[in-house]
Order: structure tokens, then sequence, then C-alpha cells
């Protein structure tokens, strides 16, 4: 857990580290277009197919062993090589996400755009080598290649930004493609061992991991809908300079984030679905546990941030002032309800009740939309915090709600 801390630490300083960059580097429409980007990740996060929750459930299960693993792995791999030409070379998907009035679809920001969601959906097979990792006591070298990789972006960007004329394609790449590099060589031992044993999947076994992916996956895109709308809002109802501070805003949450996170993947990791009935008091631990972690994460931040800020240390780093104060404090109120969210959402995934998080997820999709299209444009980004804090306190407790009924009643199916 300490090294999953540590990696994710060093992730998130990298991320922090290249915000400062290329807000310094890039004019505020060309750094808007990378934040953009950036926040728009968890939708990309889909293409992982719910692929790595499906084969860490089924290995600690029993019901897939090792080889299973990898086929997977190399025909997910293969899929999101197309996948990303596609769309590099297809201007349909990009246009949906950034503003036509905004963005010419030949103009560099357009194209900085498409490349960089390419990169995005390719190292979506990270996410599943990361699990299984974890799940096969591996979480030393796991964290350790995560941190390799956020320390090769750091130095690269440290290099790059004192060039004389900084290009927004350059900056894209040099932030996405070392995750990509970094983890090939786990791709290629993984076709390696798969070629050596000469191993084939049971047509079982395909129709078994089909079925519990697609059940995950569409949870996946549920979960992404809502929580990536914020910044479909941002990139068409904010200019560059307030998506600049949204950005900054939200990102400096992602610290309080990766500590809560870290801890609760890492206790739940083993969980099997008769634990609700056998170990509840061991969930509630770890609910718990993680949650006062998250807390205390998210408060750190606030009053940490705003503290720099009196100081001006922000301003003096790049020159411009980027945080909004009434956005960090809109923050604070979403990611700390998100603690309560996040937490009890990955307890259930890892447990594999999937009933009780559609549910949540079809509330916060119907709820969170009607109330962004309502609020945006009169309140701007606070008008974004303050309609996804409302939607998750309440999907929150509609999930403890069911949960705890869940647990009180042993004779309850799981599905």
């Amino acid at each position: 857990m300490i090294t999953n801390l540590g990696g994710k630490g060093v992730a998130a300083l990298a991320q922090l580290y290249a915000i400062f960059v290329f807000s310094k580097i890039h004019t505020q429409n060309e750094a808007s277009v990378i934040f953009l980007l950036l926040g728009y990740a968890i939708w990309f996060q889909v293409f992982e197919f719910g692929l790595a929750q499906t084969l860490q459930n089924r290995f600690n299960s029993g019901k897939s062993a090792a080889n299973d693993v990898r086929v997977l792995i190399i025909f997910h791999y293969f899929f999101v090589l197309g996948l990303a030409l596609y769309i590099f070379f297809s201007p349909t998907l990009p246009q949906l996400l950034l503003p036509a009035d905004r963005f010419d679809s030949s103009g560099v920001e357009f194209r900085a755009f498409s490349i960089g969601m390419a990169m995005m959906i390719i190292a979506t097979s990270n996410q599943i080598m990361q699990r299984m990792l974890l799940v096969l006591n591996k979480g030393l070298f796991a964290n350790s290649l995560l941190a390799f990789q956020s320390i090769v972006v750091l130095l690269s960007l440290a290099f790059y930004q004192q060039t004389e004329s900084p290009s927004l394609m350059i900056s894209v790449l040099l932030y996405l493609v070392p995750p990509i590099l970094v983890n090939f060589p786990l791709v290629l031992n993984t076709m390696r061992n798969f070629f050596a044993k000469r191993y084939k999947m049971r047509k079982d076994s395909y129709r078994s991991i089909f079925i519990y992916a697609t059940e995950f996956w569409v949870l996946n895109i549920l979960s992404a809908i809502f929580l990536g709308a914020d910044y479909y809002f941002a990139a068409h109802h904010l200019d560059g300079e307030q998506v600049v501070s949204y950005h900054f805003a939200t990102r400096f949450y992602f610290l309080s984030f990766i500590a809560y996170y870290a801890y609760v993947h890492h206790q739940a990791r083993r969980l099997t679905p008769s634990a609700l009935r056998n170990d509840a008091i061991e969930v509630r631990n770890i609910i718990r546990n993680s949650v006062v972690i998250g807390l205390t994460s998210v408060a750190f931040v606030y009053f940490t941030v705003i503290t720099l800020d009196g100081f001006q240390v922000f301003e003096r780093i790049i020159n411009k002032d980027v945080i909004d104060h009434s956005f960090m404090f809109g923050a604070f109120c979403y990611f700390s309800i998100r603690v309560l969210r996040d937490v009890g959402v990955v307890v259930l995934g890892n447990v594999g009740v999937k009933s009780i998080l559609y549910k949540v997820y079809i509330i916060e999709i119907a709820l969170g939309l009607a109330l962004l299209n309502l609020t945006v444009k009169q309140f701007s980004g606070m008008g974004i915090f303050l309609s996804m804090a409302f939607t998750c306190l309440i999907s929150t407790a509609v999930l403890f709600y069911f949960a705890n009924k869940l647990v009180q009643a042993p004779e309850y199916k799981l599905k």
C-alpha cells in the first residue's frame, strides 16, 4: 500500500508539474486544450472494457488462471491500437468533445487533442496490467513502474520548458507517451509467455469472461458519463482562462484522491462476494478508515493551496493568477463528498455487487446532467462543482442505504 501511495504520489506530482509548465509556456487557449484532454481521461478509460475488475474478481475466486489473463491482455492491446489509429485519422469523436466554434478541425489544437486521445486510449492497457500485478502480489514492481514513468515525464518537461518555441503537439506527446513506452516491455513479456506455453482458452471461459466484463463495462460507462461530464460542460461554457482555473482546482485534489484510493484498493483487493456476509465488520473497517484518510487529505489540500496562494507562490512560479478561491471551495465540497462515494463504489465493485452500482450510476446521470445543464450557464464553473457535489451527496446516500440492507440480509443474492 505504501509503494502504491508512493507511485501514485509521484504521478500526482508529475501531473501538477505538467499543468504549471503548460500554463507557463502556452497561451491560455492552448493550455485549456491540454487540460480538457486530461479532464476527459475518465471517459477514455472506458476503453478498458471492464477487463481489469473482471480479471481481478475471477482470478481471486479461482475461475480464471494466469494464462486466461495473458490472452485478454494481448487481445485488448491490439484492439486499442486499432481503435487509436481510427480516432487519430477520423475527426468524429474529437469534434464531439471540443466546441466547433472555438477550435478549427484543421488547426494545431484539434490535431494535438486527437493524438492525445489516441495515446490515452492505448494507455488503458496499463490499467489492466497494473491491476493484475497488484493481485499477483507484485505491487512493488507495478508501483515502481508508475513512479518511473512519472519521473520520465518530470525530467522531459523540465528540459522542455526551457525551449523558446514550445509546440502544443510536443507537449501532449511528452506527457502521454512515457506511460505507453514504459509498459510496453510488459506487453512483450506477456506475449512471450503466452506463445511459449501454447495455451488455448476454453470456449466457456471466453463466454463467461465476456458476459462478466460486459456488465462491468456498462457500469464503467455509466459511472464515467457523470464523472466526466464536468469537463464537457467546461469545454462548451467556460472560456480558456476559466478552464485553466477549473483544472488547477480539480488537479490539486488529485493528491487527496490518491491517498484514500490507494488505501481502499489495497485493503479491498482480496474481497470476494461472500465478504459482505461473513466479514461485514472487516468491510466496515475498510470503509471507515478509507473515509477518514480521504476527508483528512481533502481538507489538507484545500488549506494548503489557499495558504500558498495567499503568499502568491503559484503566481510567482508561472507569472499568472490561476487560483480561483470560489473554485477551490466548490471543489472542496465536491471532493469531500466524493470520498464517501468512491470508497463505497470500490468496495462494492470488488465484492461483485453490481445491482446497487447500477442504481447509483443511473441516479447520477439523470440528476447530474439535469443540474449541470441548469446551473453552468448561470453560475459558470461554480455551478459545475455545486451540481456535482449535490448529485454525489444523493447517490452516496442511496449507495450506503442499499449496502446496509445487503449486510443485514445474508440471504440476499449478490449480483
